[in-house]
């Protein structure tokens, strides 16, 4: 997914901003309100006003053209006009015709006079005519708040609809890579305030559930090759070669956690002339793709030594066949061993192999290092490859040993950074050359304790006559 987002800044809070909107609109709405009810009232009260006039002036006209007179108590209330004149407003009742009815009765008089019995001139008019009054106002003000309410929630419904739409589009694109599409990315380009950073966190928290599950996923497929790899590498044990002549030859891998190099060791006898060969090769490359080189490289040359040709022949066809095969920048170097068990005579092969074989001389009690010329396995596959090999020519006796490892053993370090180096492979050496590989192993993982390694491997070939006369 993008890492960019097209969207704006989160900028003020959701609340914030439908306050603050919804204030504005409704004081907007509010003065504009109040602005028409004034005026409505306004124009209510001076239409009322000439109504009432026009409704007092009739109705006094035709009650004192019946010759009304005022009849029974009236509850008054006293007010006084700007001109002095004391004006005195209530309900009361009046005979007309002999017939009581009920007005609101103005009884006007001067300033020093007031009462029902003084002197005053009365006015009358119908008592719905204020109730009128009062229905118009009423009316005008439910219809303004009306009005005003309707607005407010139309605003309201508006600010809910922008906010709940960018919801609405990062569900929908959740529900879209929840269903696979993982290259959806989470839009909501109108998001504000929290909304907005709602949407750049799910859009990071999706990302790292991708980034998860791709790593899941590397990780299944590592491991996977890793169990290919290693199934590869046990299926192809180095067969089982007896021990004749007090010469016994043994080898062993130790395996790295994870796919590991590739490194591998083969020991082989040929029933005919009774020859046994033996070697440890390291693919230039690691994983599935390691072990497949380690496969071609063991089968071809299982298949030249046991033609019968000499080593450095079958070395030199094993080259041929891989040079043709594999891809370029693929090789494998190779340290090869042939000796003869009834006789002791031998010779060894480096086809690129950077540490060299190891020899302990039993008559000196010292080690020698071999290390024959040549070049890897599949560089060439011609006269280049056949002109560097070089083939040493070996007598061993009783008591002799030789002791082949991969390059990598060298850089291997323990828990405190320490390298085994040269000197570390030599005692390696002495140790399994006296006691074995299996010891050797034993010492080796103790020096490295937890510290990652290598596929790492070995091979002896010792004559055990010397350890049984002593």
């Amino acid at each position: 997914m993008s890492e960019e987002y097209v969207r704006r800044k989160p900028g003020m809070g959701i609340a914030s901003r439908f306050t603050l909107g919804l204030g504005l609109v409704a004081s907007v709405v509010a003065v504009a309100a109040s602005f028409l009810l004034l005026n409505g009232i306004d124009e209510i009260g001076g239409t009322i006003t000439t109504a009432a006039q026009v409704e007092l002036a009739s109705e006094t006209a035709r009650l004192n053209a019946l010759n009304a007179e005022r009849s029974g108590d009236m509850y008054l209330t006293r007010h006084t006009s700007q001109s002095g004149l004391v004006v005195q407003v209530g309900k009361g009742k009046l005979d007309v015709d002999g017939e009581t009815v009920d007005k609101i009765v103005f009884l006007a008089s001067p300033a020093n006079q007031g009462g029902q019995n003084s002197i005053s001139e009365g006015f009358y008019a119908p008592l719905d005519s204020m109730a009128s009054a009062s229905t118009k106002i009423i009316s005008l003000v439910v219809l303004v708040f009306a009005a005003f309410v309707l607005i407010v929630v139309v605003m309201a419904l508006i600010t809910a609809k922008r906010i709940t739409r960018p919801l609405n589009e990062m569900v929908d694109d959740v529900l879209k890579i929840s269903r696979g599409h993982v290259d959806t990315s989470i839009s909501a380009e109108n998001a504000v305030g929290e909304v907005a950073h709602l949407a750049i966190a799910v859009e990071r928290m999706v990302d790292d559930l991708v980034e998860s599950q791709e790593q899941a996923q590397a990780l299944v497929d590592s491991l996977s090759e890793t169990a290919n790899l290693r199934d590869v590498q046990r299926r192809l044990r180095p067969m089982d070669i007896p021990v004749v002549n007090n010469w016994e030859v043994s080898t062993c891998v130790l395996e790295a956690e994870g796919p590991g190099t590739g490194d591998f060791v083969d020991a082989m006898r040929d029933d005919e002339d009774g020859f046994v060969t033996a070697w440890v090769g390291a693919p230039s490359i690691s994983g599935l793709a390691g072990a497949l080189i380690m496969t071609m490289t063991r089968s071809y040359l299982r298949v030249r030594s046991l033609s019968g040709l000499a080593l450095a022949e079958s070395i030199d066809a094993a080259n041929f066949a891989l040079h043709r095969d594999l891809a370029k920048g693929m090789y494998c170097t190779v340290m090869a061993a042939r000796f003869n068990p009834q006789t002791g005579e031998g010779e060894i092969v480096s086809a690129g192999h950077q540490s060299p074989a190891v020899r302990f001389d039993a008559e000196s009690g010292e080690m020698r290092t071999l290390q024959p010329n040549g070049i890897a396995l599949g560089f060439d596959g011609g006269p280049i490859f056949r002109n560097s090999v070089e083939t040493l020519q070996l007598q061993l006796k009783d008591g002799d040993a030789m002791f082949m490892y991969s390059p990598r053993a060298t850089t291997c370090e323990n828990a405190a950074g320490k390298e085994l180096g040269e000197k570390g492979v030599y005692a390696l050496a002495k140790i399994a050359v006296e006691s074995g590989l299996e010891i050797m192993q034993e010492k080796l993982l103790k020096y490295l304790g937890d510290n990652a390694h290598p596929d790492l491997g070995f091979v002896l070939i010792r004559n055990t006559k010397a350890n049984e006369d002593k």
